[in-house]
């Protein structure tokens, strides 16, 4: 909606609090608990799942700051899209944008269908693919009606479940029980390959940067914010991993859609389960709210420039927030939902969202390196000291990652992560050509 023909623009309102919650409440999902599993199979014993969860956390935070240089140089809703355009060209930077969030809403799908099995086990009085709807539908209303509600509502749900979630993994590795998986010594190989399906667990904490337009301070806020919240991420994936590697037969978890309700069944009691069922709720909640929050800014910010169609582009004049970028993330996020439940399968949304995350964070790192040599001091408010070497490396070792990802995942994988490139990237070159 528009007003005497002026385009109203977004609101800027985001504080710093609020940019580490929004960080943090993308990856904090309940999916995440899959990724931990298909770690496992990856890893023979603790001490080589242990090295993999410090990786793909020192990774994540060198993706971080690598985001937090460009951020700062291009405050836009467009976020990934400008990040990688001047390096890389218009074509693959559009490409790999549009592609980047399709990924993210194919994990939008395995969390949909997480979420709807915990919430069944709560109240199974409703089958898991109505729980579903319904809880896209809540989310979906409380970002239409403007960033500063949900902005406050990720503030709060974030920091809980964080808390609740090391105090679960406290307690379950303090009850009284035999260990499991904790022998062994470190296999580099094993550790680089289960580090690259944990990056899954920091999923998404990117789309902050499309909120660079909200930000009260762009230039330092969200560069700051994105390297404390990985670390404290990093800080849970470890206890969380620790309870279920260490206190759980993989053969309990490995087939199972909600391992984290396994984990405080076999661990504790019933009545523990239904307590890790409901912080697990809230996870999916949380990061539903963050994920379409950051999300729907890109879609609008590609419909703004004409590269998706112009009615995504508009923002709604009362609340400021992107209604029709809102709407059709809605519908494509509940259509992956659906494909997830009549498939049954999570493995493959699990390590194609993984696998290209890999590649997304050696790019954005080649970027940053590209803006770090070829730009002036002051024309980076933010700028990472020796970022040439901390870019480099990060940007090779994402490579190696996606690589060993390549060599063993199924071939199905590989094969869906190249034909989505592929097909976007013909439909972008031709679009981009007519205009």
């Amino acid at each position: 909606m528009e007003v005497m023909g002026i385009a109203p623009n977004l609101k800027r309102s985001l504080k710093f609090t609020r940019l580490v919650a929004v960080t943090m409440g993308t990856p904090l999902a309940a999916s995440v608990f899959l990724s931990i599993i298909i770690m496992e199979t990856y890893t023979s014993n603790f001490p080589s799942m242990l090295l993999a969860v410090v990786i793909s956390t020192v990774l994540a935070t060198a993706a971080a700051l690598s985001y937090g240089e460009l951020v700062s140089i291009y405050p836009s809703a467009a976020g990934n899209r400008v990040f990688l355009k001047r390096p890389m060209g218009n074509v693959i930077s559009v490409t790999l944008s549009f592609m980047w969030t399709i990924i993210i809403l194919g994990a939008a799908g395995v969390e949909a269908y997480v979420l709807g099995n915990v919430l069944h086990f709560l109240i199974p009085l409703l089958p898991s693919i109505l729980w579903s709807v319904i809880s896209l539908t809540v989310i979906v209303v409380i970002n239409a009606v403007g960033v500063e509600v949900s902005g406050n509502f990720q503030m709060g749900i974030t920091f809980f479940i964080a808390l609740s979630l090391i105090a679960i993994s406290i307690v379950a590795l303090l009850t009284p029980h035999v260990n499991v998986n904790t022998g062994g010594s470190v296999n580099v190989v094993d550790s680089l390959t289960a580090a690259a399906v944990g990056v899954y667990f920091f999923l998404g904490f990117g789309r902050v940067t499309t909120l660079g337009e909200e930000a009260l301070d762009f230039k330092r806020g969200i560069p700051k914010a994105m390297p404390i919240a990985i670390v404290m991420l990093g800080i849970i994936f470890m206890f969380v991993s620790s309870a279920i590697f260490t206190r759980v037969p993989i053969d309990l978890v490995v087939s199972s859609p909600v391992p984290q309700i396994v984990l405080g069944k076999y661990m504790l009691n019933k009545d523990s389960a239904v307590v890790v069922a409901l912080v697990s709720a809230v996870m999916s909640f949380g990061t539903f709210n963050a994920g379409i929050l950051g999300t729907s800014r890109l879609i609008y910010a590609l419909g703004r420039e004409g590269t998706l169609p112009s009615f995504l582009g508009k923002i709604n004049s009362r609340f400021f927030t992107p209604t029709a970028s809102l709407i059709f993330l809605y519908v494509i996020a509940l259509t992956i939902s659906v494909l997830v439940y009549a498939t049954k399968s999570f493995q493959v949304p699990v390590l194609i969202a993984a696998l290209f995350d890999s590649f997304m964070y050696a790019f954005v790192a080649y970027s940053a390196l590209w803006h770090h040599r070829k730009l002036q001091g002051s024309e980076i408010p933010f700028r990472v000291r020796g970022g040439t070497i901390i870019f480099l490396v990060t940007s090779i070792i994402f490579v190696v990652l996606g690589v060993l990802l390549i060599l063993t995942s199924p071939v199905i994988v590989t094969i869906l992560t190249v034909v989505g490139v592929v097909v976007s990237g013909v439909y972008f070159y031709v679009k981009l050509r007519r205009k």
